[in-house]
């Protein structure tokens, strides 16, 4: 991101990369075929699944199509006309503020899952999107969210794609607001975002594009218990409040999907370099589950260095390489 387009990754991979660079981490989370994983909802809004495009998604009534509902009344619909990276019918949100007094607008399609912490602990969502704006301009800017729901419409989670300055951003639920991850994003721009959220360890990350912008972050800072799944928004929320802008959210290929938790890849961190030149690694993996860690010097032939279990509740492993290196690639893989 930071200006640059990159090129969607649609695949699952059990295993993370990152190749240590004179100190400095690259890292690229990739996904590999592994367990099945229980599919809890998904659409690509086509017209056999029963998506009419004369339509809207959710209309100004609350009558949504195939279950889909809204809290808030604005623009949305289905969308036919061919785009680079989106195909047959894809959904929008946005373009048409609401008349009444709404100052967000919510789509979503409940789940109400309550994870099993030991058989499909991990919940992945997928998506493909693009913020558009005909007419880009920092003072008339909207905000475009993803919001990940209890049944109770608790919310847990949100990333932000926020207009004025493209940023993004996330926000907890410990009402303290917004955090900026440091990454933007540009408009027309079509992002692959992957929502990874361990119920067990009560923890999320999220990637777009393969680049993590959020790793290892509390689900939920306020309940005691392990929370349960509702529902993952769209959410368009006007800036300043009340005042509705013209740009809209292209959504497609939605998807919602529980996994065991070798199914999974862990979660890689260069730490630091030790006083000996060594790299140390955080690796963050579901508790219970064995990871190896290979490493490569050329990213062709790797080797097998260690294999581990995280035994704590947070699922963290530090490791330290005994072999000095100035560049060194490591990988982790999640084994059966």
């Amino acid at each position: 991101m930071n200006g640059h387009h990159v090129h969607p990754l649609r695949t699952l991979s059990a295993r993370v990369l990152f190749v240590l660079a004179l100190g400095l981490a690259l890292t690229a989370p990739m996904r590999a075929s592994g367990p099945a994983g229980r599919v809890l909802f998904e659409t690509g809004f086509e017209r056999f699944e029963g998506y009419d495009p004369a339509l809207d998604l959710v209309d100004g009534l609350g009558r949504g199509q195939n279950g889909w509902m809204s809290v808030g009344r604005g623009g949305n619909g289905l969308l036919t006309n061919l785009l680079a990276d989106f195909t047959g019918q894809y959904a929008y949100i946005g373009y048409l503020g609401p008349t009444n007094r709404d100052t967000s607008v919510n789509l979503f399609r409940p789940v109400r899952l309550q994870p099993d912490t030991n058989t499909l602990p991990v919940v992945v969502f997928r998506v493909t999107f693009s913020v558009r704006d005909d007419t880009p301009s920092p003072a008339s800017a909207d905000d475009f969210r993803w919001s990940v729901y209890t049944p109770d419409d608790h919310r847990l989670l949100t990333l932000d794609f926020h207009g004025p300055d493209q940023s993004i951003n996330y926000a907890l639920d410990d009402g303290k607001g917004f955090v900026g991850t440091g990454f933007q994003f540009e408009y027309g721009a079509v992002y692959d975002l992957e929502l990874w959220m361990s119920f067990g360890r009560k923890r999320w990350s999220a990637s777009l594009n393969g680049a993590s912008v959020a790793y290892e972050l509390p689900l939920t800072t306020t309940l005691a218990r392990r929370p349960a799944l509702g529902s993952v928004d769209v959410v368009w929320a006007a800036h300043p409040k009340g005042t509705w802008d013209d740009n809209y959210l292209l959504f497609d290929d939605y998807r919602i999907v529980a996994y065991p938790p070798n199914a999974v890849a862990p979660l890689m961190e260069f730490d630091r370099l030790d006083a000996q030149g060594r790299a140390v690694l955080k690796v963050w993996g579901e508790p219970g589950v064995r990871y190896r860690i290979q490493s490569s010097n050329d990213l062709s032939v790797w080797t097998d260095r260690e294999t581990m279990s995280p035994s704590g509740s947070d699922g963290l492993v530090v490791w330290t390489d005994p072999q000095p290196t100035a560049t060194r690639a490591y990988r982790a893989v999640a084994l059966p």
